[in-house]
C-alpha cells in the first residue's frame, strides 16, 4: 500500500511513471526538471488522497486513463481524474462474485494470493 512509503520512495517510483506517461502522450518536449517535479506532485498526492491503493493500482489508473483520455496533456487535474475512476472500478468490485469482476483487476487477486502465501510461511514458522 502506498501508505507504507516514505514520500521519497513515492517520488522515485514516480518518476518511471510519469516520464512514461509524456511519451505515450506524446509529450516529448518536457525537461527532466519538469518530470521531478510532477513527480513530487503525484507523490505528495498519493500520500494525502490515495495511501489505501497499491502503486500497482496508480500504474494501473495511469495505463487505462492515457488509453481512454480526450486531453493529450499530463496536469494533476488529469491524474487525479484517472486515479478516481480506477479507484470506483476497484470500489464496485469488491464483494462481487469472481466470474464478474471486473477482468483488468486480476493483477489484484494475484497479489491478495501471494499475500495469503506469506501468511501461510509464516505460521510454519511460528
Amino acid at each position: 500500500m502506498i501508505k507504507k512509503y516514505s514520500e521519497k520512495e513515492l517520488i522515485k517510483m514516480c518518476l518511471p511513471l510519469i516520464t512514461k506517461t509524456y511519451f505515450d502522450l506524446g509529450q516529448h518536449n518536457v525537461s527532466a526538471e519538469q518530470k521531478v517535479l510532477m513527480s513530487q506532485s503525484l507523490a505528495s498526492d498519493l500520500k494525502k488522497s490515495f495511501n489505501s491503493l497499491f502503486f500497482k493500482d496508480i500504474e494501473m489508473a495511469f495505463w487505462n486513463g492515457i488509453r481512454n483520455t480526450e486531453e493529450f496533456n499530463l496536469s494533476a487535474k488529469t491524474y487525479y481524474k484517472w486515479i478516481k475512476l480506477w479507484r470506483n472500478i476497484i470500489w464496485n468490485n469488491e464483494g462481487v462474485a469472481d466470474h464478474q469482476k471486473d477482468k483488468r483487476l486480476n493483477y489484484r487477486k494475484q497479489k491478495e494470493h501471494k499475500l495469503l502465501k506469506n501468511s501461510d510461511i509464516y505460521k510454519k514458522i511460528t
